[in-house]
């Protein structure tokens, strides 16, 4: 059978002739690290391994996470009986102390460091065995003319040659051999790996929460996919667009790596593109050439573990999004279909969840009375932020503006439509500012540049023409009645107590 991924060198040249190059392979395959997972009872020793799983298919991979270990924990690198004897760089180990190290190493490096003299402990390699036994005169020192000691940086070389060699694939082998002990003592070389992971893996969690803000409404995401992990079950977290619930779930995800996935659902009716999101997301490699039966199965092997929660975003897509009356809600079935394995899954929404449900029940005679029995809670946000934690995030975002910047930014963000995004806007407009004008870091002036000059005019022009193609009339006063900002000199936006011009806001 031919092969359609390699070609001779003097062959027409082809892109698909690179197609399976190792250097883009990333990740270990979520599907093998499961089978691994399913053999270990312990679960804080599952949570690790996925923990390595999710470090495999970041940038770089495991090998970029070997060489952060060795640069991170140096004086780790070496062997057990090293560390008991207390030994540093720049000593002199005396005979007693290289027959003790060199007992941890493998035969072909202890090899490397014969003793004077044939004495008990003294060491012979198997090349020097061999000269013995096929009477060879020896291509090796004299007994006598060995060394009686040795200095420290040479065991502590070899371990790090050993570890620089070794230690990516000590990493995938801690989530992919079923034999392998999640324990201290191994490799030789860095006996205290595993302990060093857990390390890692909480120095990696404090990194991830390091200037996150969690507001009440995020709070309440945060408790719902606890209690998800938890009881095991399926939730719904159900709140308005722009508050900033898939920034705290998704942040949540990435300070619990051992436990949860992040996926956003594609905004389809088919299976395809459905399956293929979620294999991207739980990290099962290259699914490109495999049919959808093929990534589901894949995608259930991970998912039946129990191990993971999945957490779906935009979760009103999984219900049929067009063709109502013919739509068929196979995501939703196979949803419920790994509820009833107990498989924790929580879909974070807006209202539109229920309004399609409802649709795919008039229109397309589904029952959707399965759904809402298997959802184990319920959980309705708030539909709006209080201040403070509006300033909270508007000082995460931006940590060099003072208060008074802080303050109008947090009623700019109550006041826009898109609220929260409405801060993130302004403050990279004025890190945009600060950049064209040489600068690193946004001041207050291009800040008050960025909000009166280019968002607050940019946004007032997009709800106009939004409020111009609708024909619905509002009990409140409609923004395209708004005197476009080069209408005047002080634009006015709505705030939360009225109407105010926009160069007050920096005087709240």
């Amino acid at each position: 059978m031919s092969s359609t991924r390699t070609a001779k060198d003097d062959s027409v040249f082809h892109q698909g002739r690179y197609a399976s190059s190792p250097e883009y392979e990333r990740g270990l395959l979520a599907n093998l690290v499961a089978k691994r997972c399913a053999l270990l009872t312990d679960k804080s020793e599952i949570e690790l391994v996925w923990f390595v799983h999710y470090l495999s298919h970041q940038p770089g991979g495991l090998s970029a996470v070997a060489k952060e270990l060795l640069a991170k924990y140096p004086d780790r690198i070496q062997t057990q009986e090293m560390a008991n004897m207390k030994l540093k760089p720049g000593k002199t180990c005396t005979a007693e102390q290289v027959r003790k190290i060199r007992g941890d190493f493998p035969d072909e490096i202890a090899s490397e460091f014969p003793l004077k003299g044939n004495s008990p402990g003294g060491y012979l390699s198997a090349s020097e065995l061999l000269d013995i036994i096929i009477c060879r005169p020896s291509r090796h020192a004299e007994p006598d003319e060995r060394p009686s000691t040795y200095p420290s940086d040479k065991f502590f070389e070899c371990c790090t040659d050993a570890a620089e060699a070794n230690l990516e694939k000590e990493l995938k082998e801690i989530c992919l051999d079923p034999e392998r002990k999640l324990a201290d003592g191994c490799p030789w070389y860095f006996p205290q790996l595993i302990s060093t992971l857990r390390e890692y893996e909480a120095d990696f969690v404090k990194n991830k929460s390091a200037g996150v803000v969690v507001t009440a409404l995020g709070a309440k995401v945060c408790e719902v996919l606890e209690y998800t992990h938890y009881c095991r079950g399926l939730t719904l977290v159900q709140g308005n667009a722009r508050l900033g619930k898939s920034f705290a779930a998704r942040a949540w995800c990435l300070q619990h790596p051992g436990q949860a996935r992040f996926v956003e659902v594609p905004p389809s009716n088919d299976e395809a593109s459905f399956f293929r999101a979620l294999a991207r997301g739980l990290g099962l490699g290259n699914f490109l050439q495999y049919k959808v039966t093929e990534i589901r199965e894949r995608v259930e092997s991970v998912l039946l573990t129990g191990d993971i929660l999945l957490v779906l975003d935009e979760g009103q897509r999984i219900l049929p999004q067009r063709n109502l009356r013919y739509g068929f809600p196979s995501r939703v079935n196979w949803v419920m279909a790994m509820a009833n394995h107990n498989v924790p899954i929580c879909a974070i929404s807006t209202p539109q969840f229920i309004e399609l449900q409802k649709a795919a029940e008039e229109k397309g005679r589904w029952n959707s009375a399965q759904l809402t029995g298997r959802i184990s809670h319920f959980e309705s946000l708030p539909t709006d932020l209080e201040p403070d934690d509006l300033i909270a995030v508007a000082k995460a975002v931006l940590p060099e503006a003072d208060a008074k910047v802080l303050r109008a930014l947090a009623v700019y963000a109550r006041s826009s439509a898109r609220y929260l995004a409405a801060i993130d806007s302004i403050a990279k407009r004025a890190r945009f500012v600060a950049m064209r004008a040489g600068r690193k870091e946004a001041t207050t002036a291009d800040v008050r540049k960025a909000m009166q000059e280019s968002v607050i005019p940019a946004d007032s022009k997009l709800l106009r023409a939004l409020e111009a193609g609708r024909n619905s009339k509002r009990a409140q006063p409609a923004l395209d009645v708004l005197p476009a900002p080069d209408d005047q000199p002080e634009a006015l936006v709505p705030s939360a107590r009225g109407m105010r011009p926009a160069a007050s806001l920096m005087e709240v």
